[in-house]
């Protein structure tokens, strides 16, 4: 199970129990807003057993037993995924200044890409176009470097997560 997940199915399932992600820690609390800075759980996003998982239990009035059920079969469900398999693996895309049209530079990305035995072809999308750019995880991107130095594919990587932007 990611961590995202487990946020999502906790804060989506329950009605009395809000999960927060900040500093590397799960946060579990009251959903009463005059409760909020009082966790009852406390888990580290690289814990592996529940002796490592801080308790408060004085915070834990008014929660409805299904609801703690919950909490608790999720985080068990959390300390049984290998802790590399607990995050996403992040994507990137490629791009590049090009002078497409005249003497001014624009960005395009990476869209497709042809590999034959002793060519490479980018193939770019249109100008500022994110939305339609291939992915490529680390593993791809250093695949590449039998074709590319590492630091040219370093120049034109960044972040998929704003891809929509």
């Amino acid at each position: 199970m990611k961590i995202k997940e487990a946020i999502e199915i906790i804060n989506g399932s329950t009605s009395t129990v809000l999960v927060k992600e900040s500093d590397d820690f799960l946060r579990i609390y009251h959903r009463d807003l005059n409760t909020y800075n009082n966790w009852f759980l406390k888990m580290h996003i690289d814990a592996t057993n529940w002796d490592s998982i801080c308790s408060d239990w004085d915070c834990l009035s008014n929660i409805e037993p299904r609801d703690l059920a919950r909490v608790m079969d999720v985080i068990q469900r959390l300390l049984d995924t290998p802790i590399n398999e607990r995050f996403p693996e992040k994507k990137y895309v490629l791009s590049a200044m090009r002078c497409v049209e005249g003497p001014v530079p624009v960005k395009q990305y990476v869209d497709a890409m042809n590999i034959s035995t002793n060519n490479v072809e980018f193939h770019f999308g249109f100008a500022n176009e994110k939305a339609n750019a291939m992915e490529f995880t680390q593993e791809d991107l250093d695949s590449l470097s039998g074709f590319f130095p590492k630091d040219a594919i370093d120049a034109m990587k960044e972040p998929a997560e704003d891809k929509n932007d």
